[in-house]
């Protein structure tokens, strides 16, 4: 049934209600004049009765794009038309219990999805908020939920070129670096503005993101301007999808400009192509090699965000650490699933390419190498389909697992750490593993008829977690700043099917949180930061 909700600034909005949760879809919270434009935000909206009873259009992004999460997932729902638009993508859907009021004071959770900033949506069927919301009711910890919808992969905001390409005469043309966080930005203060009427405390958001999405929250803790009460990082950071800088974006400017076949053309052309050009083209011709990254513009994106900064405790470098109070993070126990997944390839001479990029690395250092390779298990003669793994286990402790622990030592205020070992149910490469999106798609529980009793419990488990976290209740200790040992505390979600629901840990590394130590021990010699280097060569090579 349909239900009409009243609000002081955007007039009469209906929106669809099973008596439990209403749903409010494809809001638009931003204008855009084109496709590379600042996000100007809705205050106000006048005319008749809003239709918020369907999906609005997904940014600009690969038409494959929810279909190849799913694959990822391993286990299918059923599809949906998804319709683009470059202009009219900046949209949000909002679910809130039914009985809610302007009056409930109901916590916001703010949910940024992920999709490695080129795919992504929030009218994708796995990111439906109806389920988790009436879940939060069930518990009697009920929250008021909002995905947007990325311009160009995610939930609001743009994706792609829309999103993250930039250069000098971009930015000569009046177009800013970083359009895709600019969105997100101008939603977080759409929510701050009107979130009250749908029943939601605008002085209580819980920002959170999945993977790029949880990259992003990340990145909004480099504003001086308070943005949120809480974050929730899933599976990413700043320190997984780290911007590049003006030049490197040069590069990245001009390949995609010769692979538009805008080469030769004057800036002045070029804009207008990018400007004009029909969407599939732009999306269909750009390859995966022109990466969609943030851009240091010292404005959205600070110079300086290292692991040595994010995990001192007494630095003040990210503005957020004063004014966000409570910090959620975790991991998946094989996030880097995810590479190889997108980039098949990479298993090819893995295990040569591996040693060879901790060796070129590590040269100073041949003691650390070789510990590496020994704790890893790789050698030159391991067969690149047992390399593979043992590669992403690498990647997942460096750019996945050392992050999330970072952020939760260096944090000034509360901090809660997680790990998530459930393994995946279904039938695939990654059976029984808790490979990288398995997390957000048990959180949000659009998938829990395909589960056993004991990973419902499980799912369940998940979700109220992060509720409790959104009231200010969190179900486990806060970690102490700087201590890895007396001062550690984790929940652990699974593996179900060996018997383990959820446990709490005081052991940062070992069998109960199963994450291993190697690389926190090197780190008294070695950098992370130098460690991460690795990754890109082993990427590039």
């Amino acid at each position: 049934m349909t239900t009409i909700l009243k609000t002081e600034a955007l007039g009469d909005i209906r929106g669809k209600s099973d008596g439990i949760v209403s749903q409010f879809l494809g809001i638009q919270y931003a204008t855009l004049k084109n496709r590379l434009a600042d996000a100007e935000l809705i205050e106000q909206r006048h005319g008749g009765i809003l239709d918020a009873t369907r999906d609005g259009p997904t940014a600009l992004s690969p038409p494959i794009g929810c279909q190849l999460e799913l694959s990822h997932v391993q286990q299918s729902l059923p599809s949906k038309d998804l319709p683009q638009s470059d202009v009219n993508c900046l949209n949000l859907n909002i679910a809130v219990p039914s009985n809610a009021t302007p009056s409930s004071n109901l916590p916001v959770l703010f949910f940024i999805h992920g999709g490695g900033l080129f795919i992504g949506a929030n009218s994708w069927p796995q990111n439906d908020l109806g389920r988790l919301v009436n879940l939060s009711v069930e518990r009697n910890v009920p929250v008021v939920m909002v995905a947007i919808n990325d311009v160009l992969t995610i939930s609001s905001y743009r994706l792609g070129a829309p999103g993250f390409l930039t250069s000098e005469e971009l930015r000569n043309a009046g177009f800013k670096a970083n359009n895709g966080l600019r969105d997100q930005r101008v939603a977080l203060q759409w929510v701050h503005r009107h979130i009250r009427d749908f029943g939601g405390n605008p002085d209580n958001i819980t920002a959170a993101g999945m993977s790029a999405g949880g990259a992003s929250v990340t990145y909004h803790l480099h504003s001086k301007e308070p943005l949120f009460k809480r974050a929730i990082s899933m599976s990413g950071t700043s320190l997984l999808s780290k911007a590049m800088t003006y030049e490197e974006h040069e590069k990245n400017y001009n390949d995609a400009m010769a692979a538009l076949g805008l080469s030769n053309s004057s800036p002045a052309e070029r804009v207008k192509a990018i400007l004009e050009m029909p969407a599939n083209e732009l999306i269909s011709r750009l390859p995966p090699s022109i990466s969609p990254s943030p851009a240091v513009d010292s404005d959205i994106v600070i110079p300086g965000v290292t692991y040595a900064e994010v995990g001192n405790s007494e630095s003040t470098h990210l503005p957020g650490k004063t004014w966000c109070s409570d910090l959620l993070i975790g991991d998946a126990e094989v996030d880097a699933s995810i590479f190889e997944f997108l980039a098949p390839q990479m298993r090819v001479n893995s295990a040569k390419k591996f040693i060879s990029a901790v060796r070129k690395v590590l040269e100073s250092y041949p003691d650390e190498a070789r510990r590496i390779l020994d704790e890893y298990n790789i050698t030159e003669e391991t067969p690149d389909d047992e390399a593979i793994y043992s590669v992403l286990n690498f990647i997942t402790d460096i750019i996945f697992h050392a992050p999330a622990l970072t952020f939760a030592l260096g944090w000034k205020g509360n901090a809660y750490v997680y790990h998530f070992n459930e393994g995946n149910p279904w039938d695939g490469p990654w059976k029984n593993r808790a490979n990288h999106i398995l997390d957000v798609a048990y959180l949000f529980q659009n998938f829990r008829e395909y589960l056993s009793p004991e990973q419902t419990r499980v799912c369940t488990s998940f979700a109220e977690d992060f509720f409790k976290f959104c009231h200010g209740v969190p179900a486990w200790p806060a970690i102490t700043p700087g201590d890895l040992s007396a001062g550690f505390s984790a929940r652990v979600y699974g593996p179900s099917h060996q018997g383990e629901i959820t446990r709490v840990t005081t052991k940062a590394f070992g069998e109960e949180s199963r994450r291993r130590s190697v690389l926190f021990e090197c780190a008294s010699k070695i950098s992370l930061d130098r460690l991460a280097n690795v990754v890109a060569i082993f990427k590039s090579g």
